[in-house]
């Protein structure tokens, strides 16, 4: 018998397209999600968070199929559980102890908040690795699952390096320390037992980091030598009575607090757009599955636009139309994204490593990298 009747037919490598194709329901878990939040004082905020993954999840489709998520919210509640009762609690004790016994002003409930502080600051890097894996292992595509196959402390300490790097440079190594920590979770990634990788320098980034700084430098500067103006302007035409002056100081802070709330949430993050749209782009050219190269059709445009309609969500609903600005998100990346060349899909195996048992207590904790 010749090998060609033994051996089953290899289905042809395939070319991959994704798509986000909307379906109703998600008004219906935000609203749900509402009013359960507040009956339970948001600890329901687990389930309803797994209820809109499943449905955005859901309207992501390869080839026509799309992704499932299986977190449950009870993985997610003993994380923040797990999380809760490990470090939040014990920190709380402390510090309440310190002050009972040493008074406010005690040097050692000072201490313990600093020490908590640098501890929050050096586990950032490794609450986003393990909310990663844990979104990663419950994101199916065929019934194979992701996963990350790397160490989280590893991460964890390039993060806080990167941090401190950047604070040091004032910004300037921004370029190279996000090629570095997206080159280290890129390559740990997989799906099924087949691998991602990430190579590529962070030279090409750096035009746009210029122009972004420069802009923002300057911006900065015009911005607070306008408000400065303004807010001179306004004290100097003061002339009244003491419950007058604090009628117009009271004005002054609202006119300082609305100019600086725009330029926060409006002015820099559309400057910084340009840098953001060029680093997504070249990372996703540095990026290969089995082979094929990833395209990201992103514009700084179309993502001051995207950020502009969030932030608007976010105000206007008061963030508990957050299930929205999450869909925007996924439905941006999923119809600019594409995948240059084919995959052996067939060929892939259910990927052995293990599987995390609750998720993102820590990332809930630091608000970091829990979509």
């Amino acid at each position: 018998m010749s090998d060609s009747e033994t051996l089953p037919p290899q289905a042809p490598a395939e070319q991959l397209t994704f798509s986000y194709v909307s379906r109703p329901g998600l008004l219906k878990i935000t609203l749900i999600n509402l009013v359960f939040n507040i009956l339970t004082l948001s600890i329901y905020r687990f389930w309803g968070k797994t209820n809109a993954r499943r449905h955005i999840w859901s309207c992501i489709h390869i080839n026509g199929e799309p992704l499932e998520y299986t977190g449950t919210g009870a993985e997610l509640f003993r994380g923040f559980l797990f999380v809760f009762g490990l470090i939040i609690l014990p920190f709380l004790l402390l510090t309440t102890g310190l002050h009972i016994a040493y008074g406010d002003e005690s040097p050692a409930a000072a201490a313990a908040s600093a020490i908590f502080g640098i501890f929050v600051y050096s586990m950032i890097g490794f609450a986003i690795y393990k909310a990663r894996r844990y979104q990663l292992s419950r994101t199916l595509w065929r019934g194979i699952r992701g996963n990350l196959a790397g160490s989280a402390m590893t991460y964890s300490l390039l993060y806080f390096g990167s941090m401190v790097a950047k604070g040091a440079s004032l910004g300037w190594a921004t370029p190279v320390m996000n090629t570095v920590l997206q080159e280290h979770i890129t390559n740990d990634m997989r799906f099924g037992d087949a691998a991602f990788k990430f190579k590529g320098p962070a030279g090409p980034l750096y035009p746009a980091y210029a122009l972004c700084w420069f802009l923002f430098a300057v911006i900065l500067f015009v911005s607070i030598a306008v408000i400065g103006g303004i807010l001179a302007g306004i004290y100097s035409t003061i002339d009244g009575t003491s419950s007058q002056k604090d009628f117009a100081m009271l004005g002054i802070g609202i006119v300082f607090f609305a100019l600086a709330f725009l330029c926060y949430m409006v002015i820099f993050p559309a400057i910084w757009s340009i840098y953001w749209a060029k680093q997504i782009r070249t990372f996703a050219e540095y990026t290969r599955f089995d082979g094929a190269q990833f395209k990201l059709n992103a514009t700084a445009g179309s993502l001051i636009g995207l950020t502009v309609v969030n932030f608007l969500i976010l105000i206007f609903t008061l963030g508990t139309f957050w299930p929205f600005i999450l869909q925007r998100n996924f439905r941006y990346m999923a119809s600019r994204l594409k995948l240059e060349g084919a995959i052996e899909v067939e060929r892939i195996r259910q990927s052995s490593l293990a599987v995390p048992k609750r998720g993102e207590g820590l990332a809930d904790a630091f608000d970091v990298g829990a979509w």
